[in-house]
């Protein structure tokens, strides 16, 4: 019998942790497709607002094996190379909001019915790689009904912290929500920031946090990949070599193209939207610019700030990584 899971591969991370780069390395294998954050969708509208018609909310809490038919019928159809929101603008948007406006007895059936039926029409694909920084508390959901081979991605909290605190970002209300305070975090011995902290505190606490929980998951599943951003920078065509192994992907020339001349392509969010910035043309500078994210935190952490980060991620098991990467201390 057939793996239903052969060819899904799933990459975890906290947001800013190079995802997208990577996510990109891998969709060029042979026959490879990906699908970006396809989870990502009108998180801040599901925290302040009681119910939301439009999300799921920023890091779902779900255990296996419960019943969950909208987020089922959208990783199916993520599985299957589509992005089953695209509430920007545009005919998917109002085709959505429609959707969403049914009672839930009626919507439910619909989109899983509409998720299958695309699968059955729809060419296939041989792979597909799909991102998710929203699925802290519900991967073991995910792998326990479509099976895919999990990557856990990893950067130094540094340097994710730098971005976040450029770009004002945030774990939402992971740090106020019961069902993950006090089932996921205070388990992992995670206790809330103390009332009143800094902004600075604050994201170190939430990158500590989320790193805690990514690590308890690669516990539990020894079989799980954890990849680190850094050894990837620094060794592209080694690093990512190795894990086309680990994941049966085929390396192709445009893969080699990729990592040889792409350098390190970022999101860069510009008026709402999402774009993507290539940042080198040829070997020699996608060699030097990958190396300049190793230590990004350097020049974009004051030093005030690396010392209040480094007393917050310090509280954490790990130090803020999922795991400590070999040759460094916490």
């Amino acid at each position: 019998m057939s793996d239903p899971g052969a060819g899904r591969v799933l990459i975890v991370s906290s947001p800013r942790s190079g995802s997208t780069w990577t996510l990109r390395a891998l969709s060029c294998a042979e026959g490879a497709s990906f699908v970006r954050e396809p989870d990502n969708v009108d998180t801040q509208g599901s925290v302040n607002a009681a119910v939301t018609r439009l999300g799921f909310g920023p890091y779902p809490v779900l255990e296996p094996g419960q019943a969950a038919p909208q987020y089922a019928a959208l990783w199916d159809l993520a599985f299957q190379g589509r992005r089953a929101l695209r509430l920007r603008h545009g005919w998917g948007r109002r085709v959505a909001r429609a959707a969403f406006r049914l009672p839930r007895p009626m919507r439910d059936p619909l989109l899983a019915m509409a998720a299958r039926g695309l699968g059955v029409v729809a060419p296939r694909r041989s792979h597909v790689v799909v991102s998710s920084v929203m699925a802290h508390f519900s991967v073991e959901w995910i792998h326990g009904r479509f099976g895919p081979r999990v990557v856990v991605l990893q950067r130094d909290p540094l340097s994710i912290a730098s971005s976040w605190l450029r770009l004002d970002i945030n774990a939402y209300d992971v740090l106020t929500r019961p069902a993950i305070v006090d089932r996921h975090l205070r388990p992992l011995g995670v206790e809330p920031p103390p009332q009143g902290a800094s902004n600075v505190t604050l994201v170190g606490w939430w990158i500590g946090a989320l790193a805690t929980q990514l690590s308890s998951l690669l516990e539990r599943h020894p079989d799980w990949i954890l990849a680190t951003h850094e050894d990837l920078c620094e060794a592209a065509e080694a690093r990512f070599g190795d894990l086309y192994q680990r994941l049966d992907l085929t390396w192709t020339s445009e893969t080699e193209t990729y990592l040889r001349e792409g350098g390190y392509i970022e999101p860069l969010f510009r008026g709402g939207g999402n774009t993507f910035s290539a940042s080198a043309g040829d070997a020699a500078e996608a060699t030097r610019v990958r190396r300049e994210q190793v230590d990004a935190w350097r020049t974009r952490l004051t030093p005030d700030q690396v010392v209040e980060l480094r007393a917050v991620l310090a509280t954490f098991p790990n130090g803020g990584w999922v795991r400590p990467r070999a040759g460094r201390a916490p």
